[in-house]
């Protein structure tokens, strides 16, 4: 409701600190340690990827969450933003999808990868590509949010994205049962 009355631009950095450290729980860097990797680009001299798995308390789970956010001039009013004594910003400039260790990683993303040259992406608006909204306009809207029908609709768009892509991957074929190997004693390394 803030960002609807008030818009969002160089207010979004403050409205996401604060919705994190009200829901997240006060042990989330422990429950996050080892299974979260946030991407992050530290500008000085010159740009280049951080992967962070590791986070000291929840106030630097946070942070880093808030710098992997961090696009120049739009979160806050400022080009970058400090992480860990490093001048920082968004991860998506060097690792627009982190590497992952699992077996199977479905990638999202909000934008159509094809336009932006994306590989590897498994749902995004190219999977259903009738009657989206343009680049532009999606980029207009997470600067001034649009209002709630169309809202309405990205969310159903999105939920038709993953549906098409969940068809052409049926469950079975992309996860392994390892029941079996479980009740035999042969759980895989």
């Amino acid at each position: 409701e803030d960002c609807r009355l008030r818009g969002t631009a160089f207010r979004l950095g403050a409205v996401l600190r604060d919705i994190l450290d009200q829901f997240l729980p006060v042990d989330a860097h422990i429950r996050s340690n080892g299974r979260v990797r946030i991407a992050v680009t530290e500008i000085l001299w010159r740009p280049r990827g951080l992967l962070v798995d590791k986070f000291d308390s929840k106030e630097d789970l946070i942070n880093a969450v808030f710098t992997s956010s961090f696009i120049p001039g739009y979160l806050a009013p400022r080009p970058a933003t400090m992480f860990r004594n490093r001048l920082c910003i968004d991860g998506g400039l060097t690792l627009f999808m982190p590497p992952t260790s699992a077996a199977q990683t479905v990638r999202v993303c909000a934008f159509p990868a094809s336009r932006l040259g994306l590989q590897g992406i498994g749902i995004s608006p190219d999977c259903n590509p009738e009657n989206r909204a343009s680049p532009r306009e999606l980029f207009n809207w997470a600067l001034e949010p649009a209002a709630d029908d169309i809202l309405d609709k990205l969310f159903e768009l999105g939920y038709r994205d993953a549906a098409v892509w969940a068809e052409a991957n049926p469950v079975e074929k992309i996860v392994r049962d390892d029941s079996n190997d479980l009740e035999n004693g042969q759980a895989q390394k």
